[in-house]
């Protein structure tokens, strides 16, 4: 991958490496238990993407389809959607904002696909609590600045904001998930933070319409 992302590759391994543990902690929580965002006192306030010039206003939508995974999404036409190559880490697609190489890219959307425990039949709650402690054990300076319940393809979703330093730069993440059947579904938006409302609208266009057959 790109030498701009490795940052967010490397915190995608230890969070998918140290999710199963939380989950097996944190499946068996009630509805209402707090989640470890509220409980580091972020906002939990709606995302607001209000304010982005979306170019996907003025552009046809693209198809995506992923048959391996029986999902498939739409992205602004100029966005460039790419097959993930062969990881451990869930990865099943990237896409990439016009006008962005694909060696140097520093705004894209990764979509990855967690197989859950079987069985266990987790609800969305307990994901996000397993989600967000794996999160917060791989940084535990990281300060959410915003969460949200989300709709994704019809389905709820939920959303983190948060920022990141990588050489020096820093950039705005947005990681949002759901959970269909035994599979979760992981968006994450990655942009410097002086770009990010530039494409947020058109990010948040491309997770809320993931549809899984």
């Amino acid at each position: 991958m790109k030498r701009n992302i490795l940052l967010g590759l490397l915190v995608l391994l230890a969070f998918s490496l140290s999710l199963p543990g939380c989950i097996a902690q944190c499946c068996g929580a009630a509805a209402s238990l707090e989640s470890p965002a509220k409980a580091n006192d972020s906002q939990n306030e709606p995302l607001n993407t209000s304010g982005a010039v979306g170019l996907s206003d003025m552009r046809e939508m693209q198809l995506y389809e992923n048959a391996e995974n029986d999902f498939r999404v739409t992205y602004p036409s100029g966005w460039i959607a790419e097959d993930a190559n062969a990881n451990d880490l869930g990865l099943v697609a990237g896409f990439l904002v016009p006008g962005e190489g694909m060696n140097s890219s520093s705004i894209y959307i990764t979509l990855q696909v967690e197989a859950l425990p079987e069985g266990m039949n987790l609800t969305l709650t307990q994901y996000g609590i397993a989600a967000l402690s794996s999160l917060l054990e791989a940084l535990p300076d990281l300060q959410i600045l915003a969460e949200s319940d989300i709709p994704m393809g019809g389905q709820p979703g939920h959303a983190v904001v948060y920022n990141l330093m990588s050489d020096g730069a820093e950039y705005k993440v947005l990681r949002a998930w759901t959970v269909q059947g035994d599979a979760a579904y992981v968006f994450t938006y990655n942009s410097p933070v002086d770009r990010y409302d530039e494409f947020a609208k058109d990010a948040s266009k491309i997770i809320g319409s993931l549809a899984v057959a």
